[in-house]
This record gives structure tokens, sequence and C-alpha cells, in this order.
């Protein structure tokens, strides 16, 4: 994970959400899900500015965290 995407996941769970993973995923579920460019917009306002990244950006940390995910479920069986 970057330092990025660190400082992101700290804003978002200072804030009262989940973190950056599922705060992502979160904002993708819908009748039609948001584009990643959208969620980025959206993850700016939710960090107060802090974080300016493009859909491109966080759609790669999203893809790191979820294969991390699956590294911890494969070794903790």
């Amino acid at each position: 994970m970057t330092t990025s995407a660190r400082i992101a996941d700290i804003l978002l769970t200072q804030k009262g959400y989940p973190g950056l993973y599922d705060w992502a995923m979160d904002q993708r579920r819908s009748v039609r899900p948001a584009t990643w460019d959208e969620v980025a917009l959206s993850l700016r306002a939710a960090t107060d500015e802090n974080i300016n990244v493009r859909g491109q950006m966080l759609r790669r940390w999203g893809e790191a965290a979820e294969q991390a995910r699956e590294s911890d479920e494969g070794s903790a069986q």
C-alpha cells in the first residue's frame, strides 16, 4: 500500500468509515456503480481534500488491498 493509500485509510477511519478498501467498495455499490473517477472525487471530499488521486490510482489501491486480503486469508488456513 502506498503512503497516500495509508493516509487515506487513516483519514477515513478517523471519520468513522471502515477504511479505504471497504469505503471504496461501498461507493461502487449501487444500481449504477460509480466509476473509479467518481469514487476518487468522493474520496477527495471525504478526506477534506487531503487525498487527491485519479480513479486509475484508486483502482490500483483497491486491487492491491484485495490481493493482500486474499493472501492473508490463504495464510490463515
